[in-house]
């Protein structure tokens, strides 16, 4: 059964205890790309890649700034190839019927998949996850664009610390919207909720883009927002920006503080996606993606889709293989810990 703090409905109340019971089980271990193929059959394969069009799914709905940050590079990597490369939208299923998809495909390099946290979350949550995070080789990063809390420009805070002692006044008074089981957004408020001792009502949205008309309007009174979505409308004085969840403040929101200024550290979530190819891939097709993807990553036309986007500098191949594999040691450790605590009481 999955874990009840990532079953969907339409509400639920977050609180320290909405972390408790989670399922632990999956290995932390990378499966090697390339196994089971002969060195020759390699390099043969890798001699005429790409000798056809590639898919990228993306399991995320089209138009959000993941999809929109992926297809900068699909778009650039075609050019580059001369084949196409096909983005599908498969959402659904907290982003596992587009990793389904791929763990089901050949691992032949020509069918890809955008993975994010919920590769991690999901294996670690959910036991009717299909897969483990050691069933996807990480290829390369596309970068990542930290998440803004935001509330509507009518709301009577102005700063975090005003909402979080009025929210502790008010147990589940206050609505938050999630735009995702499993998603750094997610998980941001569920730490933010443990961090400062509240409770918010969860409205579960899919994808970000449905719930920021609801945001200005006043039906939620708060939410995480990636920066690309949150920019225009701060600047327009529809929303106003409490704190960004990342490492140091952003250039286009100097003046807002993070979370660790304000003394919550714990509840920072940096979002990160990246290319993931199905275990078995050949190691040499995989170099070759991961050669292409950071050739395209630096052309000035890229740079400037990314810098229209908020998006942060990718990280190198090796890193992102790195960081995927932090991350999940990282959030087992984490749930593992909720799970002892729940036992404890």
């Amino acid at each position: 059964m999955p874990c009840p703090l990532f079953a969907p409905s339409a509400q639920r109340t977050l609180s320290r205890r909405s972390w408790l019971h989670s399922a632990i089980a999956a290995s932390t271990a990378f499966t090697t790309a390339g196994l089971g193929l002969p060195l020759s059959a390699q390099a043969k394969q890798a001699a005429t890649y790409p000798a056809r069009p590639l898919k990228v799914i993306v399991p995320y709905p089209a138009g959000g700034v993941i999809d929109v940050t992926a297809r900068a590079v699909t778009d650039a990597l075609a050019q580059r190839w001369g084949q196409p490369v096909i983005v599908e939208n498969r959402p659904g299923a907290n982003g596992n019927l587009g990793a389904h998809a791929v763990h089901q495909a050949t691992p032949d390099g020509y069918t890809l998949l955008i993975g994010s946290m919920f590769t991690v979350i999901n294996p670690l949550t959910d036991s009717s996850t299909r897969y483990r995070t050691s069933d996807f080789v990480p290829v390369a990063s596309i970068g990542s664009t930290p998440n803004v809390w935001v509330v509507p420009a009518s709301a009577p805070w102005h700063t975090l610390h005003d909402f979080l002692a009025q929210a502790r006044q008010q147990p589940g008074a206050f609505n938050v919207a999630n735009p995702g089981q499993g998603s750094s957004n997610h998980l941001g408020l569920e730490r933010l909720a443990a961090a400062a001792g509240i409770q918010l009502t969860q409205i579960n949205y899919q994808g970000q883009p449905p719930f920021i008309t609801d945001l200005i309007n006043g039906q939620l009174h708060i939410a995480p927002l990636t920066t690309t979505l949150a920019l225009p409308h701060i600047q327009s004085g529809k929303l106003r920006a409490l704190a960004v969840a990342a490492p140091t403040r952003l250039a286009a929101l100097a003046q807002v503080p993070t979370l660790s200024e304000q003394g919550l550290s714990d509840a920072t979530v940096v979002p990160w996606s990246g290319f993931m190819a199905p275990a078995g891939t050949p190691e040499a097709i995989v170099a070759q993606l991961q050669a292409a993807i950071v050739q395209v990553q630096a052309q000035p036309a890229v740079l400037q889709r990314y810098a229209a986007l908020q998006a942060q500098a990718p990280e190198r191949p090796q890193d992102f293989a790195q960081l995927v594999q932090h991350e999940q040691q990282r959030w087992a450790l984490v749930l593992g810990r909720i799970e002892q605590t729940a036992k404890a009481r």
